[in-house]
């Protein structure tokens, strides 16, 4: 792929440079020009080849035949398209299944943990609905034949080339639902709205009019292809029951981004608050906590940067051996969302998909200055419906509020939420399914 290739020598030709912060800013601005050069390049023909698919899906609906639907992704968790895929194979006119494609920017453990969990967890829910399109034994990767592909992986280094949304476009619709909430953090402001594979998504559905307005703001080119259409992965946390439980319970969800690099998503906490989420068991014997790290916390605080394997093996084991904690390692978390009570957090998403269950949550913070760095504007509305702990004693007093029942937000954090952020909700999923019935009308 010239691209890989022009990437490659970019990298090589900037690895030469001995300051950093110089090395970084060089870096960045010739990967943005490759990009730019590539995706003037390229979307005319990737524009040419959807309209020649729209009329072949269309034609071959006409003949009573089967449009074939693959839903593409890395990750359960990632899974944002669930609803899609659960209302689209009840549909005649589709033949849906799901495409778990490699992660691969982790390392070879990793993407053999991922794969299997991802091939495990969904398999179990959609037997025979389920295919693995890469063998890490024999090193071989399967083409994805569809006529749609819904996909959740937003880099094209995440997978192997043949999963990117230029390569899927040669034979397939590519529409990107964003594996999370979207136009949150500046990362999703300066990075996003360039992504090769959303630019040169057929579609391209967002969450709510105001991340839809940014992002054409940054980056025209994307007038063509974004939606607004609400957030169709929350839609299957309305079908979820909610169990009799004694007592409360709180998820812990440290995030994983522990690097302070200017301009990249820093909101991890965790260096700061570890101590205390090994406390806070101890000082409520009477709550559950479910502590539920980011997947890649705890692979990244096992590198020699940061804690190394021993440290990190000794922490995970403490956390575990607390009597009233459940340890989650990645899976399905709407069951968690839906049996909680409330959610102590610095994660991206979560800011936003938890206001779907109605319940607080507190968001862990090391200053202000957080809030303007990270947060785009959208967010800075949320945040102002969460409580903001900077310090051990806020924690603890939003725990303490929790046990007691204490939500004087409640009413408030309701009304904005269904006229802001749960939009659609909860079946956004029908918007999507409008989006396709126009097309293919």
């Amino acid at each position: 792929m010239r691209t890989s290739l022009t990437v490659k020598i970019i990298r090589l030709a900037t690895a030469l440079i001995p300051v950093k912060r110089v090395r970084r800013r060089l870096r960045d601005r010739w990967m943005a020009a490759a990009r730019e050069h590539r995706l003037a390049r390229m979307l005319p023909v990737v524009r040419a080849r959807y309209a020649a698919h729209e009329t072949a899906c269309r034609e071959k609906l006409a003949r009573g035949e089967r449009l074939r639907v693959a839903f593409l992704v890395c990750d359960a968790s990632m899974f944002s398209g669930e609803s899609v895929f659960l209302k689209m194979r009840e549909d005649p006119r589709y033949d849906c299944f799901i495409a778990v494609a490699p992660r691969v920017t982790r390392g070879e453990a990793f993407l053999r943990d991922t794969l299997k969990k991802t091939v495990g967890e969904l398999g179990k829910r959609y037997p025979q609905a389920v295919r693995a399109l890469y063998d890490p034994d024999a090193g071989k990767a399967e083409k994805l034949d569809a006529d749609l592909v819904f996909s959740t992986i937003l880099y094209e280094d995440q997978t192997l080339p043949d999963y990117t949304t230029e390569r899927l476009s040669v034979r397939s619709l590519v529409a990107i639902l964003y594996y999370g909430y979207g136009g949150l953090f500046i990362s999703n402001e300066k990075k996003t709205p360039y992504l090769p594979n959303i630019v040169f998504a057929w579609r391209y559905f967002v969450s709510n009019e105001a991340t839809r307005r940014m992002s054409i703001e940054k980056n025209p080119l994307l007038a063509e292809n974004a939606v607004t259409v609400g957030y169709a992965k929350m839609d299957r946390l309305a079908t979820i029951p909610r169990r009799e439980r004694a007592g409360k319970t709180i998820l812990l969800c440290p995030h994983h981004t522990l690097d302070k690099i200017p301009g990249a998503l820093a909101l991890s906490t965790f260096l700061k608050n570890a101590d205390l989420f090994q406390r806070l068991p101890e000082m409520f014997p009477e709550i559950t906590f479910v502590f539920r790290p980011h997947p890649l916390l705890f692979p990244r605080l096992a590198t020699a940067k940061w804690w190394g394997p021993e440290k990190t093996s000794a922490y995970e084991r403490a956390m575990e051996a607390h009597p009233n904690v459940v340890f989650q390692r990645g899976g399905d978390y709407f069951e968690s969302f839906r049996n909680s009570d409330a959610l102590i957090h610095d994660c991206g998403s979560f800011l936003a998909e938890y206001f779907y269950t109605g319940c607080p949550q507190c968001y862990l913070l090391e200053s202000e200055a957080t809030l303007d760095e990270q947060f785009l504007p959208f967010a800075r509305t949320l945040a102002e419906h969460v409580r903001k702990a900077y310090t051990d004693d806020e924690v603890i007093a939003f725990i303490r509020d929790v046990a007691s029942g204490r939500d004087p937000d409640r009413e408030a954090r309701a009304a904005f939420a269904a006229k802001e952020v749960c939009v659609n909700h909860p079946d956004a999923t029908s918007a999507v399914l409008a989006v396709l019935n126009d097309a293919f009308a």
